[in-house]
This record gives C-alpha cells, sequence and structure tokens, in this order.
C-alpha cells in the first residue's frame, strides 16, 4: 500500500512539472528602432500593444494600430490573442507575435522581416509605496473651498 502511494506521488510530480504554460513576465516590451514606436504591455494575463498600422503611412493619425485583451502563449512560443474572428483575420494577415525569451519577437508579414520587442522590467519609482502612493497626499491635491 505505501509503496503505491509513493509510486503514485513520484508519477504525479513527473506529470506535472511539465504541464506549466509558457507565459509572459509582467512589464513593457518595446523596440530600439529609431522611428518606430512599437510597444506591449503585459499585466496579468492581459496584453496592450501598439504596433504600425501597415496600411497607413507613418506620421498620419492613425500610424498605429492599438489593442488591448487577453492572451496565451502557445507550447510552440506563438502569442495567441483572443480577438473577435474579423479583427483576428486583419492583424494576422500582417502579424504574428512569438514569445523568444529575451522578448517578443514581431513578425510583420507583409514586409517579409520582423523585429524585437525587448523587456523593461517594471519599475518601483522612490518614495512610493506597493500602491503607488507615498501614503499621503499633498495639501495642493485638496480643494480650496471659500
Amino acid at each position: 500500500m505505501r509503496l503505491s502511494v509513493i509510486i503514485f506521488a513520484f508519477v504525479s510530480v513527473i506529470l506535472f512539472a511539465g504541464c506549466a504554460s509558457p507565459t509572459l513576465a509582467n512589464g513593457k516590451y518595446e523596440t530600439s528602432l529609431p522611428g518606430r514606436e512599437d510597444f506591449v504591455a503585459v499585466y496579468n494575463g492581459m496584453l496592450i500593444m501598439r504596433l504600425r498600422n501597415p496600411e497607413k503611412a507613418v506620421g498620419t493619425d492613425d500610424g498605429y494600430w492599438d489593442w488591448g485583451g487577453k492572451f496565451k502563449v502557445r507550447e510552440d512560443n506563438q502569442i495567441e490573442l483572443d480577438m473577435d474572428r474579423q479583427t483576428a483575420r486583419k492583424w494576422n494577415f500582417y502579424y504574428q507575435l512569438s514569445s523568444n525569451g529575451k522578448g517578443i519577437k514581431i513578425h510583420d508579414l507583409r514586409a517579409e522581416n520582423s523585429f524585437q520587442l525587448d523587456y523593461m522590467p517594471p519599475k518601483r519609482q522612490p518614495g512610493r509605496n506597493a500602491a503607488g502612493g507615498t501614503g499621503e497626499l499633498p495639501s495642493s491635491a485638496y480643494p480650496e473651498f471659500n
């Protein structure tokens, strides 16, 4: 009886040790390419991204595409975005995203090239508590009543 419990525990550990799904670290991922403002921000399973609009010239009002929502990283490190079907078709026609350990690789299918978004870890500002505040509001933050 005791041997069967030990074998069951051992097999369970082996099975579940490799089951952790890949994910992206919280923080900002940005490019160092000149003239590009592409970035991805990740926080607790949510992703916000801004990528150059492949259909418009840079410098126009709609020079970038913005999107935010849930995502998952598949076993093959491809990043799957939780978009409605029509939006996903448009984005997937131009872009593929993948995680590569150092950051996010953006595959620009139209231009037939790719570029890297490097991970920038979140930084706590000096004098701030974990909630982002200093604990007290300055007197100038309160409205004046006459």
